[in-house]
């Protein structure tokens, strides 16, 4: 293996032996977890080179001090990135097995659970919490607790057990191999805390801290290399006054990435086969921003554990201030921009910035680690702002027109249409919207059904298509989707909410999306949710407070939010009859029967207030649709509805009309669990007041008139409803508040007993 490829493997398994030391329940001698991590590797036959061990043996300065390293081991490169990536400059810090570690156990808890990041978020506004994960290698989401949680040696001796497995017969050290590395530490130590230091906040899963270690030190092995410095240790470690120095240099860049016109994409389509394409065409965008990210990755020789954060059209990396990488940054988003235009004019587009940082930005001890974000944030929006030179505009304006003839999905009139009426990306779509529903795997390569850029093709294939094309040793990039796999071909899997009621009910499968409307009783409507998380923004730039600002800490909160809306929300769904749309990074888009649209949006923000210890909140419009009613109208008018949500506190759902807004706790509470049930339980016990009088009712309370009022104890005086449900009716007319409740259940219930037309 090459140099860089050598820490790579080495910085990323570098904290491997704290699981063997919490374990107790080892062969080898007693010692650091450096020393204990380089012996458990050592078994295996895959670790032969010495200096990927020694990444693991010396990547603490009282190990390192006393080694007899070359200047130009990569051991020196891991000790400082470790340092970068905790935070904090180590160089007095006493590890996990060290002598004076047991010395000082009233400082450590061995068994300590993982933290919450979320109980720190937001707590300079609302009070810190203390929520813990059970110890995990088996779930990819875990719910805190805030009961006592205990790990255990047995706990880790299990998974000490499965990695010896894994090591011995599954993974393989070499060129290539890497994205499966990785995988594999995501999957089996996201709930192993990286530190068991009490004066810590222990909110750092020891998979986090390997993968950003991981993605620091191969921008410094960059950086370096291309300073011509090749002698490590003098320029990093031999003397303190070097390594102080080096912190202070702006060896990386914050790249960030932006798409634009995804709404309109995705949204603005007609034709018979609209409804059935829209979770295609949110797909097709959401997997071409990981193959552009995977492109860039391969270009400047980095790996996906320079990816801090992929969803919702942007995407955070932390890449090297290299000249020759800014070179390269610059040809790539010259030759996206050619693509985007060539293909989607205007329509569509991806923009990118970035800011310079050193070491001490990223470990926040300089106090700019806010300001770092806050200008990539900035120069992105500029250059979003001024995308297109007057050479681009010139372009633009003298693309051929193919005359009359428009795509009958995307209505695109400058593209070449076929016999079918389709142009070549709607066609692509609608081909594989069948394989989406089916398969789980996603090809690369130089020829299939949908364009990616750079001359490539995304094809949808099944498990045994998949294994051959990694038996044959083509050369493709292979994705699986929401199933992790270890092998030399396929390069990562996506997390994706795919969840699809209507295509796991074969009554259902052929009419899709259309299906939801069909009932026996109720009003035959779609229901259509839109939702975001309030003030994301602001949470990741000032959310954390101060003195826990961290590139660590943020590539957490930024993969737990992900691993929420893109994996969890498939199992909250579950027997909801949905399908989902898009759900992303921060935001989701579900389309549904209304009722279940309503019912699960009240389910997903209880899970998501638990998930996040009630420290960020979301806020979602719900629009009702008939199933003939434009896409693009049923988004819109529903994005307004969830504008409307996000005035004033937030925290809100506005159904409907944009003047039903309600927090979610009085929409729950005092519509649905109080009044609503209160209409159903008193118009169930007589069968003598038809829909006349209810909307009698609805209308006299919808009239402000103060004679309403009267005419209201009248209608319910005469009525034969008991004196119990006449009395709270009567009582709520009189509150403004309770009144508006009042009309929504209303309207709620006449919707469920409406018949079906």
């Amino acid at each position: 293996m090459n140099k860089k490829n050598i820490l790579m493997y080495g910085s990323l398994l570098h904290d491997i032996g704290k699981i063997i030391y919490r374990s107790g329940d080892h062969t080898f001698s007693r010692g650091t977890h450096s020393k204990l991590g380089h012996q458990f590797l050592s078994q295996f036959s895959e670790f032969k080179d010495n200096e990927v061990l020694d990444n693991v043996a010396y990547h603490h300065y009282k190990e390192l001090s006393k080694a007899n390293l070359d200047n130009d081991n990569t051991a020196y490169i891991t000790y400082i990135a470790d340092n970068i990536a905790s935070g904090i400059d180590r160089r007095d810090i006493i590890e996990e097995g060290d002598e004076e570690y047991e010395k000082q156990l009233f400082n450590f808890d061995k068994y300590t659970p993982l933290y919450s990041v979320f109980n720190i978020v937001n707590s300079e506004k609302l009070k810190q919490t203390n929520g813990k994960f059970k110890f995990s290698n088996e779930s990819n989401i875990e719910y805190p607790k805030t009961e006592n949680i205990q790990y255990s040696s047995g706990n880790y001796t299990t998974l000490m057990k499965d990695m010896s497995h894994d090591l011995e017969h599954k993974l393989s050290i070499k060129e290539g191999t890497f994205p499966s590395l990785l995988q594999w530490t995501e999957s089996l130590w996201q709930y192993v805390p990286s530190s068991t230091n009490k004066n810590q906040l222990i909110d750092i899963s020891l998979y986090d801290h390997s993968r950003i270690t991981c993605a620091i030190a191969s921008c410094i092995f960059d950086y370096l290399n291309e300073n011509n410095i090749h002698n490590y240790k003098d320029e990093l470690f031999s003397k303190y006054e070097n390594t102080k120095s080096f912190y202070q240099k702006e060896a990386f860049l914050l790249l960030s990435m932006d798409m634009s016109g995804i709404q309109d994409f995705i949204y603005n389509i007609s034709g018979s086969k609209a409804l059935k394409s829209l979770r295609s065409r949110s797909f097709y965008l959401e997997l071409m921003l990981e193959v552009i990210v995977d492109q860039l990755l391969e270009r400047l020789e980095l790996t996906r554990a320079n990816l801090l954060y992929t969803g919702g059209g942007h995407a955070y990396l932390l890449v090297s201030n290299t000249d020759k990488l800014k070179k390269k940054i610059t040809q790539f988003n010259n030759e996206l921009k050619k693509w985007f235009m060539s293909e989607f004019t205007t329509d569509l587009s991806l923009s990118m910035a970035f800011e310079k940082c050193s070491g001490d930005d990223l470990m926040n001890t300089s106090g700019n680690y806010r300001t770092i974000w806050r200008n990539v944030s900035s120069k992105l929006s500029d250059i979003k702002a001024h995308k297109y030179s007057a050479e681009d505009i010139l372009k633009l304006n003298h693309f051929h027109s193919y005359g009359d003839r428009e795509c009958k999905e995307c209505l695109r009139s400058d593209i070449d249409i076929n016999d079918d009426g389709l142009c070549s990306i709607c066609e692509g779509i609608i081909n594989i919207s069948n394989d989406l529903r089916d398969k789980s795997f996603f090809v690369l390569s130089e020829t299939g059904k949908l364009k990616m850029p750079f001359n490539k093709f995304i094809s949808v294939i099944d498990y045994e298509e998949a294994e051959m094309l990694v038996q044959n040793n083509n050369q493709v990039r292979i994705y699986s989707k929401n199933k992790p796999y270890i092998g030399i071909g396929i390069s990562t899997n996506l997390w994706m909410c795919d969840y699809d009621y209507a295509s796991q009910n074969q009554d259902m499968r052929e009419k899709g999306i259309g299906s939801y409307v069909d009932r026996e009783e109720g009003v035959k409507r779609l229901g259509v949710v839109r939702a975001d998380i309030d003030n994301l923004g602001a949470t990741f730039i000032s959310g954390i407070p101060e003195k826990y600002n961290s590139i660590s800490r943020t590539a957490t909160l930024s993969r737990q939010l992900s691993l929420f809306f893109k994996y969890e929300l498939n199992h909250l769904l579950e027997n909801y009859q949905i399908t989902a749309i898009y759900s992303g990074g921060d935001d989701l888009f579900l389309i549904g029967a209304w009722d279940d649209i309503i019912e699960a949006s009240i389910y997903i923000n209880d899970k998501f207030k638990e998930f996040t210890l009630d420290k960020l909140t979301l806020s979602a419009g719900v629009g009702m649709f008939s199933g003939k009613y434009p896409v693009s109208k049923m988004a819109f008018e529903t994005g307004r509805l969830e504008e409307a949500a996000k005035t004033g506190e937030k925290n809100q759902i506005s159904l409907w009309l944009q003047e039903k807004v309600y927090n979610w706790d009085e929409f729950k509470k005092n519509i649905l669990e109080e009044k609503l049930l209160v209409l159903q339980q008193g118009f169930s016990q007589t069968d003598e007041h038809g829909k006349a009088f209810i909307y009698k009712m609805l209308a006299l309370l919808r009239n402000n008139e103060a004679i309403n009022i009267a005419r209201l104890a009248y209608l319910l005086a005469r009525s034969k409803m008991n004196e119990d449900f006449t009395s709270k009716i009567f009582n709520w007319a009189q509150n403004d508040k309770d009144k508006n409740q009042l009309i929504t259940a209303l309207e709620y219930y006449i919707y469920q007993i409406r018949e079906a037309d």
